[in-house]
């Protein structure tokens, strides 16, 4: 039997059938796009140390892929992602996935970049998205646990991110700056100016306790690694305040009302203790 590298995958795979948890396993891949072992384990559930060692056995037969940061530590954990339409075919046959044309898009897109390659490489560029995709990963992964532990009085609805939300932009007035001695002042002038508006997510909550017309709240959420400096956080905070209240186009755009907040979530050399700020559009 070829030997086993936690970096390479074995010649001969194990011929042990694909499992109800393996599917599990692939389905949390799936809808997270990019997800830590701990994670996986926590949304599977199940004995953990089984789940862990049942994630080597897609990843043997190529049906998910896998890849560790290589630093501060020499290697981190695991973190698994789809880089072949195989495991959507599996799903489709045996849980009635409805394969969706982003779906394959994501997956082709991942097969390009070869994130596994990547990280081994320390290619930074591709190492920044992969740390940006990943605190998108755990706000979803969290707000879909707080859900489960609510008691069946809140239930995550939808989550959008990626390609749906990308290439939006809305018009806004352009803002001039003025000094006088040692106070600065910003006014709306008469030009204009486009902003975009690039959500990392949009998620909808269902709240059963309240009146039925009333249920569902739509949140906007934007993932800042600490690289964002406040005139670009100020820019696009500007710019969602515009779509939302001022032209309220968020209703054509995205198909929801009412938007009850923009959510940040900042890295933790900004946020020591990785919080979500939280900025009412009024």
């Amino acid at each position: 039997m070829a030997s086993f590298s936690k970096f390479v995958r074995p010649e001969q795979p194990t011929s042990r059938s694909i499992s109800d948890l393996d599917l599990k396993i692939m389905e949390v891949v799936l809808r997270f796009r990019f997800s830590p072992a701990s994670q996986i384990w926590r949304l599977v559930g199940g004995n953990e140390d089984v789940t862990h060692r049942r994630h080597r056995r897609p990843w043997e037969r190529r049906l998910i892929n896998r890849f560790a940061f290589p630093f501060p530590r020499s290697h981190s954990e695991f973190y698994y992602y789809l880089d072949n339409r195989s495991p959507l075919t599996l799903l489709s046959e045996r849980r009635g996935l409805d394969i969706r044309d982003e779906m394959l898009e994501e997956i082709r897109n991942n097969r390009e970049r070869d994130y596994a390659n990547a990280a081994l490489r320390g290619q930074e560029m591709q190492l920044g998205f992969l740390r940006h995709s990943l605190m998108i990963s755990r706000m979803h992964s969290c707000v879909e646990v707080a859900c489960k532990k609510s008691g069946g009085r809140v239930q995550l609805e939808t989550w959008r991110q990626g390609g749906p939300l990308a290439g939006r932009k809305v018009e806004v007035p352009k803002v001039k700056s003025s000094r006088d001695g040692h106070q600065f002042s910003w006014e709306e002038s008469g030009e204009t100016e486009r902003l975009p508006v690039e959500l990392d997510g949009l998620f909808s909550l269902r709240f059963f306790d309240r009146a039925k017309e009333t249920q569902l709240v739509h949140f906007f959420y934007e993932a800042d690694r600490g690289s964002m400096n406040s005139t670009a956080m100020l820019k696009k905070l500007r710019a969602y305040y515009y779509l939302v209240k001022r032209q309220q186009r968020h209703k054509e755009l995205f198909g929801i009302h009412p938007i009850r907040a923009s959510l940040l979530r900042q890295h933790m050399r900004a946020a020591p203790d990785g919080s979500c700020r939280w900025y009412n559009i009024r």
